[in-house]
């Protein structure tokens, strides 16, 4: 007489540990920020996005000119549909659009930046965001924001204060059967100060002590609490690795002169994609970040999880392990019996 035993099946730990880890995996993925507020996934996720946004401003006699220049970009392999930005000006304070004004970007080649600028007025100081939306064929696509703060206008006899804040690089194309780079420099300044004299830009870039490129633009007269770029064009070899070091002098006089703190590698960089360096004022120590100890981060936590539950697993294989094997030799004794 034969004895049949009949047992449940179980899952097996392996499938269990396999279906924690996806848990564990999806929880990582949207803390970690993959899926982002609108605007992050309209960058994230859209072919054509907007790169970046530059916002210049001018006193006036009553008020101050902002001047927009959003940079759009095509990363799809086709010419885009027509584009369309509308620009904001919003109050911090009370969330009022404060002036509003749209730009016709056409079409847009394909693996290509395009940019336009467009000039709004506003009257008072403060605290301002200002939005850019970009349109296909009247559909929003993306969306990013700046905080721009306008002061008052300092009275004329105060003296001249300028601040170099950042660069803008932009290869336009290559030549030389693409040994050489046309180059785009933009460096911004902010006139802290009252109304400067005649002002000279002047752009180093050194790839070595003894190969160096300088070019210069004349910006003339700079009111107070403006803030505007000068525009250079550099025409550079691409297997080299430059630094960059701008100077402003009035009347002929050096006042400021402040430098990237990186080195840029001008082979690295692709054509018609803009990049932004911010200006340090040359001599000024960079701090270089360390990190903090102290408790550990997410991933930390997870892998000390996964720790734990593989050994609690293998815990628990060996206490099965050892039931089944007394189970079958108390049945064996049953039948010797």
């Amino acid at each position: 007489m034969g004895l049949r035993v009949s047992t449940k099946s179980k899952k097996s730990p392996l499938l269990l540990f396999a279906g924690f880890l996806i848990s564990i995996s999806l929880v990582w993925i949207l803390s970690s920020g993959c899926f982002e507020g609108p605007g992050d996934v309209f960058r994230e996720y859209s072919e054509v996005i907007i790169q970046d946004v530059d916002v210049m401003s001018t006193p006036k006699a009553v008020g101050t000119l902002l001047t927009v220049t959003p940079y759009i970009r095509n990363n799809q392999d086709t010419d885009s549909s027509m584009l369309s930005v509308k620009v904001k000006i919003i109050d911090q304070e009370t969330q009022l659009i404060v002036a509003e004004k749209n730009i016709d970007m056409g079409y847009i080649k394909a693996q290509s930046l395009a940019y336009n600028s467009v000039s709004l007025e506003v009257e008072n100081s403060g605290n301002y965001d200002v939005e850019v939306q970009l349109f296909e064929d009247s559909q929003l696509i993306g969306s990013e924001s700046r905080a721009i703060t306008i002061k008052e206008k300092l009275s004329a006899d105060q003296p001249v204060d300028i601040l170099l804040t950042d660069m803008n690089l932009l290869i336009t194309q290559f030549t030389d059967r693409d040994t050489k780079a046309v180059v785009d420099i933009s460096p911004a300044i902010y006139n802290q100060g009252g109304d400067s004299r005649a002002l000279t830009m002047v752009v180093t870039a050194s790839a070595n002590p003894y190969t160096i490129y300088t070019e210069s633009d004349e910006l003339g007269i700079v009111e107070g609490s403006s803030r505007l770029r000068g525009n250079m064009r550099f025409v550079l070899p691409r297997k080299a690795e430059y630094t960059f070091l701008v100077t402003v002098e009035e009347n002929g006089r050096e006042i400021v002169s402040s430098e990237v703190t990186e080195t840029v590698k001008m082979d690295q960089i692709e054509r018609n994609t803009a990049r932004n360096y911010p200006l340090v004022e040359k001599g000024t120590p960079v701090e270089v970040p360390t990190k903090e100890k102290g408790s550990p981060g997410f991933e930390g936590l997870m892998v000390y999880a996964v720790l734990l539950l593989t050994a609690g697993l293998v815990k628990r294989k060996g206490l099965e392990n050892k039931k089944e094997l007394e189970s079958k030799k108390d049945g064996n004794e049953g039948l010797n019996g």
